[in-house]
């Protein structure tokens, strides 16, 4: 089929840890199908780019508040689009707003993947968003909506079309070359935390950890793979707990930069308060880390004994009570067995066949 994806999410050249999930899903939907993308930038200016990203033909069109006829210039890019397409696929709540007056005026059979934690706590994002989360009912609009965990669909269910949400899970990169873990064997620990530097995932919370795993006589180091607004509150806390020569922040990294990180850890680490489904866990596991994280229920779709400790608790000493529990479990274990783990239905194949049938669901049909 024709797939013509709109997303506000997804990633170039400039940041490519924006969104990486959304590349991933067109990369997989793109072995069995002929996709090109429309990435709204919203916020942005300039001119309309186009270009090949990650395999993929990629149109990159400025949409800003500022400028009243940038919405109706999308607009006839978008209809040009669809006039080639036997689907339209939206991922990321806010391309579903920006779809929905096309979608008036053209009914191509249309699927839509989110992503987002928002959707289903508003009041975890901001007051604005709780005032307008009516939006979410524009949900109802797509022939078909997909999350990437039973949580998430569970949550969307009430905003779809029928109450049906189907699972298609984010796509898990596999290494060809697991973990060796030989920190614990040479008497140090190796902790490893990947996302933003943001209050949801909780860095400073991290760093109380480290200095609790360091006072217990475990020489334990992190390094944290992103960057963000809270880095200098991190570096500060980490530098007031006596913990600043242990801590390292690479800053904004590119994916292959992320599987170095990884393979060279003991334990994957994330105090986050929210997820979807948690690609950074997933991909850690894959490495052949164990995984300690809050004990969310998206993430328990591929989150097991075998390979992490979920942590119920909000303490700094309960994910270090996890931290040594992991240390325990998994000393005897290999990190292709903890790799092993994975499930199947995370490959780009799988994950493509699951769209295709999401398509057919959704009226779509080859020309």
């Amino acid at each position: 089929m024709r797939v013509l994806v709109l997303t506000t999410w997804f990633p170039d050249t400039g940041n490519q840890a924006t969104a990486p999930f959304n590349l991933k899903h067109v990369q997989a939907i793109a072995r069995g199908h002929d996709v090109r993308v429309v990435h709204v930038r919203l916020g942005g200016t300039g001119a309309v780019v186009l270009e090949n990203y990650g395999g993929v033909p990629v149109t990159r069109i400025p949409l800003s508040p500022l400028r009243p006829l940038g919405y109706p210039a999308l607009a006839r890019h978008v209809w040009a689009a669809l006039k080639e397409a036997d689907v339209l696929h939206t991922m990321a709540f806010t391309s579903a707003v920006i779809a929905a007056p096309l979608h008036a005026f053209r009914r191509t059979p249309w699927v839509h993947t989110e992503h987002w934690s928002g959707m289903a706590n508003p009041a975890s994002v901001s007051k604005v968003w709780v005032a307008f989360s009516w939006l979410r009912y524009v949900l109802k609009l797509p022939n078909a909506v997909t999350a990437v965990s039973t949580a998430q669909a569970r949550q969307l269910g009430r905003f779809a079309r029928g109450g049906r949400v189907d699972v298609i899970p984010n796509v898990v990169a596999v290494s060809k070359e697991t973990a060796g873990r030989t920190g614990p064997a040479e008497g140090a620990t190796r902790l490893i935390s990947v996302g933003g530097l943001v209050a949801g995932k909780r860095p400073i919370l991290a760093v109380q950890t480290l200095a609790l795993l360091r006072k217990d006589g475990i020489d334990a180091s992190l390094t944290w793979v992103g960057d963000g607004p809270l880095r200098a509150n991190m570096m500060a806390a980490a530098a007031a707990a006596g913990v600043a020569d242990h801590l390292s922040v690479t800053g904004l990294v590119e994916p292959q930069r992320v599987q170095q990180e990884l393979r060279k850890a003991d334990v994957f680490f994330l105090p986050t308060r929210h997820e979807t489904f948690c690609v950074a866990a997933a991909e850690a596991v894959a490495a052949g880390l164990p995984a300690v994280v809050t004990d969310l229920s998206a993430v328990r779709d591929f989150l097991t004994e075998e390979n992490s400790v979920l942590v119920a608790g909000d303490g700094a000493q309960d994910f270090a009570s996890g931290v040594e529990l992991a240390l325990r479990r998994f000393v005897d274990v290999s990190g292709d067995t903890i790799a092993g783990t994975i499930p199947p239905a995370f490959t780009p194949l799988l994950v493509m066949e699951e769209f295709t049938r999401a398509y057919a669901r959704a009226g779509a049909s080859s020309p």
